[in-house]
């Protein structure tokens, strides 16, 4: 080990480069090891990636992954599937799941990097003043670390997309066909372009019309509302071995449908939503078909599997204007702008019907509620536990009419309650920007530190007279030791964190206050102001970029 340069190894560089009479060599990084599971109670959608999909592979890769089995897997080989497309990864085992190896998500897949697991949770959450906080840390904490697992896939890159993750199964795609007219595969993926992570919606052996394609892209990418999933880009591509699809939309991590989360089961349940949470959901509804509607555009999808529930009781409409850019005008149609003035038409009215059913189901918790044969008791069971506002809703929406429905006309029966939820928003809010201001006090403190450290114990300087670590340089490192080498009476190692944050934010501003520093050896003693500190603190940053 004579012949290894000790600086480079340290570091990771070295003064003298290849003149260096030493070695330089990289030390490999180790494997990562999987953490241990949170013994505490996880939250609903702990095992939830998005879009209402609940990927097993997330549900093992904290626990039951290992290097060796996730190395000896296959890689990605397109092939037909007897069903016409073409066969992915199998995310209900990962024993066959097409990955290597873990990767931080902001690398390449070509370029090597450190390993990356999210810690648990109680390793990396802050201990907030309020309860409120800390659920909000725990939720912003969990959803950074859906979004930054990343394994190197096997998958193509698609377009400037790469690092495909499959976020849904085969099993899960028995309701898709009934929707979109076709099966359909999710994945997570990153934007070259962006860095962002987005979701990718997958059409198999799908064929669209260019030009209608590129029409209605337009139209649907200006569609930006906080109860509807934007569309970003959509495109077709032949990397996955055939013609397929893709509609790439925002990805929202911990997301489930509400399919998962209230209809389980088809049985009929009688412990209903309550009442204000009802309400909530169709004001949420309501005012994503609203702004469709108002653009001359439908939603098509009011479907329990096509409605995202994300964070606190928030619904997003998911998929909307995929219909439109698979269907195109029939060939024998002649007016053209007529036909899709019907057709909208059409579809919005359907919109109002689709939301009355839904409305239906999660009333009496259960898909059958809206049959034929189970109409009679799902109106008692409606009219036994919810107040006569909801069924005068249920019925102005799933009466037949001669007037056409429109949005609008479900505002006077919502009446007063859009106050509560307005409210409710708005307290929403002020404890968000609680949690903000703390965060920005945060990064105050984290950038003062950061310069501290870049002008101390730089070993570039080491040899270089001009840059001794005397004078003010000296002053800010026996301040580094006052700031953190903190002992107790019988000389052990005290981390005070108050004191730190104390004297940070004395620094910052610079106080006249008066303190003592004393050398590690307690050879020198000076007594100065933070005043002071920061006058060299500032001089010294500046000679640095001479």
């Amino acid at each position: 080990m004579a012949d290894i340069c000790p600086k480079y190894t340290e570091h990771g560089f070295c003064i003298h480069g290849r003149s260096c009479k030493f070695k330089h060599i990289d030390t490999p990084p180790l494997p990562p090891t999987p953490p241990t599971p949170v013994a505490s109670t996880p939250s609903p959608s702990a095992a939830t990636l998005v879009n209402g999909t609940t990927s097993s592979l997330l549900k093992t890769s904290f626990s039951n992954f290992t290097l060796d089995d996730i190395a000896a897997t296959p890689a990605f080989v397109p092939s037909s599937t007897p069903g016409g497309g073409v066969s992915c990864v199998d995310a209900t085992s990962p024993t066959t799941a097409s990955y290597t190896k873990y990767y931080h998500p902001t690398t390449r897949m070509d370029t090597p990097a450190r390993a990356f697991i999210p810690l648990p949770l109680h390793m990396e959450t802050p201990s907030p003043d309020t309860p409120s906080g800390s659920e909000i840390c725990q939720e912003l904490i969990y959803r950074q670390s859906v979004s930054s697992l990343y394994l190197e896939s096997k998958l193509p890159d698609v377009d400037n997309y790469y690092a495909l993750l499959p976020i849904e199964n085969e099993s899960t795609l028995q309701d898709q066909p009934d929707v979109f007219g076709s099966s359909s595969i999710c994945y997570r993926a990153y934007s070259s372009i962006d860095g962002c992570v987005y979701t990718l919606r997958r059409f198999p052996n799908c064929t669209v019309n260019n030009a209608e394609l590129k029409k209605q892209l337009e139209i649907w990418k200006g569609i930006r509302h906080s109860n509807i999933v934007s569309i970003h880009d959509a495109f077709v591509t032949k990397q996955f071995g055939d013609t397929s699809f893709v509609v790439v939309t925002d990805f929202h991590a911990g997301a489930q449908t509400l399919k998962q989360v209230y209809f389980g089961t088809q049985q009929y349940s009688y412990s209903q939503l309550d009442e204000s949470l009802l309400w909530n959901f169709i004001i949420q509804l309501t005012a994503a078909i609203r702004t469709l509607h108002a653009q001359k555009l439908s939603c098509r999808v009011i479907y329990p599997s096509k409605i995202m529930l994300t964070g606190r009781n928030r619904l997003r409409v998911n998929c909307v204007g995929v219909l439109d850019m698979l269907v195109s005008v029939p060939p024998g149609v002649t007016d053209e702008k007529s036909f899709t003035i019907q057709q909208t038409y059409m579809h919005q009215q359907k919109d109002i019907v689709d939301l009355g059913k839904l409305v239906v189901c999660l009333s009496c918790n259960s898909l059958a509620a809206m049959h034929q044969n189970n109409l009679s008791k799902s109106s008692e069971m409606i009219s036994s536990v919810y107040s006569q506002d909801v069924k005068m809703l249920l019925q102005h929406i799933l009466q037949k009419s001669l007037q056409p429905k429109k949005v609008n006309d479900l505002m006077p029966l919502i009446g007063a309650r859009f106050y509560a939820h307005i409210e409710r928003l708005r307290q929403q809010c002020d404890r968000t920007e609680a949690e903000l201001v703390k965060e920005l006090e945060n990064g105050r403190l984290f950038r003062l530190l950061c310069k501290i450290n870049s002008i101390l114990d730089r070993p570039e300087h080491q040899l270089d007279p001009t840059w001794c670590e005397t004078g003010e340089r000296h002053i800010l490192k026996i301040f580094r030791n006052y700031l953190f080498h903190k002992v107790d009476d019988v000389g052990a190692p005290w981390v005070d964190l108050p004191h730190i944050l104390m004297t940070l934010n004395k620094l910052d501003v610079g106080s006249s206050e008066q303190i003592t520093l004393t050398s590690p050896h307690e050879q020198s003693v000076m007594i100065c102001s933070y005043k002071d500190v920061r006058y060299n603190f500032d001089k010294c940053y500046a000679e640095m970029f001479r």
